[in-house]
C-alpha cells in the first residue's frame, strides 16, 4: 500500500451547472488517514463534490488543495494516489471476473499482498471467476468494483453510495472490507445520510437543496 495518506483542503467552494448553482461557500478538510462523510439527500450535490475532491471535475469557484506528507500534490498527478467507486463506475460487462481482475491490475499497480485470487475470494466470487461480469447480479458487480477499488495501493479511498445494491450481508462484508482492507488509508465516503456507510468518528459535511 501507499506508504503515505493523502490530506485535503477545501475553501469556499462552489459547484454550479449552467446558471444554477448546487453550492457554494462549502469548506471542509480531512488529514491524512481521517475519514471524511459527505451527507445529503439525492440531488444535494454530495456526488459533485466527491468528483471535485478526488480530482475528476473541478470546482466553479474556490480553493481547493491536496498534499501527502509535507509535499503538495497537483490535480494532474492525483489519478495515481486515489482509488474511487460509484454505482454508476462502468465496469467492462463482456469480461469475466478473472479477466476484469486481470486487467484491472496490469492498469493499476497491484498490490504486492493480493494474489488475483485473492481479490476473488475478497469479492465473495468464489466459483464465479469464468462468468462474464455483464452476467453478474448487481450486488456482485459492486462487490467486484468495491474490491477493485480497496486492492489497489493508493493514498485514499473515494466511495459514492458504496452499499448500493447491497443486501444486509453484502453491507456486514462492506463493513469488514473497511476494518480489514483499508490499511489506514484517507477515506471519503459520500451517503444518503447511511450511517452503514460511514465508519463512526468521521468528520461530516451535510450539503442541503437549493431552494
Amino acid at each position: 500500500m501507499s506508504k503515505a495518506t493523502l490530506s485535503i483542503s477545501a475553501h469556499a467552494l462552489g459547484k454550479r451547472h449552467g446558471r444554477a448553482w448546487i453550492w457554494r461557500g462549502m469548506s471542509c478538510s480531512v488529514a491524512g488517514g481521517g475519514t471524511l462523510a459527505l451527507l445529503g439527500a439525492n440531488g444535494s450535490g454530495k456526488s459533485s463534490l466527491l468528483r471535485i475532491l478526488c480530482g475528476f471535475d473541478g470546482a466553479s469557484e474556490g480553493e481547493l488543495s491536496w498534499s501527502m506528507g509535507d509535499e503538495g500534490l497537483s490535480r494532474e498527478l492525483l489519478p495515481g494516489h486515489i482509488s474511487y467507486c460509484a454505482p454508476d463506475q462502468s465496469l467492462i460487462h463482456d469480461f469475466t471476473v478473472e479477466e476484469h481482475l486481470a486487467f484491472h491490475r496490469t492498469c493499476r499497480l497491484p498490490s504486492e499482498d493480493l494474489t488475483l485470487q485473492d481479490m476473488v475470494s475478497i469479492a465473495m466470487l468464489e466459483g464465479n471467476e469464468h462468468r462474464r461480469v455483464g452476467q453478474l447480479s448487481s450486488g456482485m458487480r459492486q462487490r467486484l468494483a468495491l474490491t477493485l477499488a480497496f486492492a489497489t495501493p493508493s493514498a485514499a479511498l473515494f466511495l459514492d453510495e458504496p452499499t448500493s445494491h447491497l443486501d444486509a450481508k453484502g453491507r456486514d462484508w462492506y463493513r469488514s472490507l473497511i476494518a480489514d482492507h483499508r490499511h489506514d488509508r484517507t477515506l471519503v465516503v459520500a451517503s444518503n445520510h447511511d450511517a452503514e456507510e460511514v465508519p463512526s468518528g468521521a468528520k461530516s459535511v451535510v450539503l442541503g437543496l437549493n431552494a
